[in-house]
């Protein structure tokens, strides 16, 4: 009885496939290669189906897995049996799986395809929400799925005293894998987490003059670069020293594919700097000649420690607000875990210096790389009422309205 090895594979328009597998000169196929057009392609993402026909004719494919060599295993023992079957002899098999996708070999490869896709750090936070998705859910194909799965999720991060924008996030997560499989999402309008959305603060001049007061010359270094390009914190982490043009006096931020780094949304992007920054970096340069990386690790890395680095400042500094503590009940009043100190705000008051200093709107969207005018002006919300030109006119529009200090009211 014939039994054929598929490899399911998916091409560069997104379309399924069931290709042959590539076989090499020794007979042995190459683990997760597919024939395409004749030409062997790697699809890490390729789950592996027996195809045959009953005995009453149908057609069934049977997906056995990811692992070349238990697929081969499977066709043999499923030959077998068909021969069984056809002389007459009863087979007893073993209880059938669900039809469907398995949900569990299905997660892999939507996060195989994550992760040759996206950042390391993005990677990261999906592999850990659908993970916990699976382990929550009752379905066990991916065919399965529906809202009760979906909510058990919800629960499951609430139980655990994940804040709502936290839950809104991984839930996020799970929607673009229902997309990815082309499933329909099952939540109804009423399931959406909601939470109040805060508006991103910037540092004010005062506490960034305290911070950089205590600050060695390596945090002088990273923080003034943070502040003086806007850029995020893996941009810093991955910049160059060619990336730098000292005479124009401008950074640019590239992508750096031979180390899995890619801008978000993909945009490169020259941002001018003041000759401040440049005299730090032109310092810097001598004290690090053979370096590629501008802020590199001791063994000369990408340094993944920048929050640690800040954290630990404000605390010396004396800058924490006291009142936040993080899960092991350690408080910011004595241990570096204050969450009003994060790299994100640098890029906030970078936006904001500029456009009180009269840059165009317009003009720090293009530094900032935004894609949508909507996010740089949420960045900029807020710092015109506190600009001393606001609070002027404010006192003008009450000036004449005489209330004497201490009247009852």
């Amino acid at each position: 009885m014939k039994v054929r090895l598929y490899i399911r594979i998916r091409l560069a328009d997104g379309s399924r496939h069931y290709a042959d597998p590539f076989y090499l000169s020794n007979g042995k196929p190459k683990p997760l290669y597919g024939l395409v057009d004749g030409k062997p392609e790697h699809h890490p993402e390729g789950v592996y189906h027996l195809r045959y026909c009953r005995r009453d004719g149908k057609r069934v494919y049977e997906t056995v897995g990811n692992d070349v060599w238990a697929a081969l295993t499977a066709r043999l023992k499923r030959e077998r049996t068909l021969e069984a079957q056809e002389m007459g002899i009863e087979i007893v098999e073993p209880e059938a799986k669900p039809q469907g996708h398995d949900l569990a070999e299905a997660s892999a490869q939507y996060l195989a395809e994550v992760k040759a896709g996206k950042s390391h750090k993005t990677h990261i936070a999906y592999r850990v929400a659908i993970r916990e998705f699976v382990e929550c859910a009752k379905a066990t194909t991916l065919e399965r799925l529906g809202r009760s799965d979906v909510l058990a999720y919800t629960d499951t991060l609430r139980d655990r005293g994940m804040s709502p924008p936290t839950v809104a996030t991984g839930i996020s997560y799970i929607k673009t894998r229902f997309q990815y499989f082309g499933l329909p999402w099952p939540m109804r309008k009423t399931d959406k987490v909601r939470y109040t959305e805060k508006s991103p603060e910037a540092y004010g001049a005062e506490e960034l003059q305290r911070l950089f007061a205590v600050a060695d010359q390596e945090e002088t270094d990273l923080f003034q670069f943070l502040l003086c390009t806007g850029v995020r914190d893996q941009e810093a982490m991955y910049a160059t020293w060619r990336d730098v043009d000292f005479t124009r006096r401008t950074f640019k931020v590239t992508e750096k594919l031979h180390r899995g780094f890619t801008p978000k949304d993909k945009e490169e992007g020259l941002i001018p700097i003041p000759g401040s920054l440049v005299a730090l970096l032109q310092a810097r340069r001598k004290r690090y000649p053979n370096s590629r990386l501008i802020f590199p690790t001791a063994r000369g890395e990408e340094d993944r420690h920048f929050l640690r680095a800040l954290k630990s400042l404000a605390l010396r500094a004396g800058l924490n607000c006291g009142e936040c503590s993080n899960k092991a009940g350690q408080s910011c009043a004595a241990h570096p875990v204050c969450e009003r100190w994060i790299l994100h705000r640098f890029r906030k008051s970078f936006a904001t210096m500029h456009h009180e200093a009269g840059v165009p709107v317009r003009t720090i969207q293009r530094w900032l790389r935004h894609s949508s005018l909507d996010t740089t002006l949420r960045y900029l919300a807020g710092c015109d009422d506190r600009s001393e030109r606001t609070q002027q006119m404010v006192d003008n529009t009450f000036a004449g309205l005489s209330v004497p200090i201490g009247a009852a009211v």
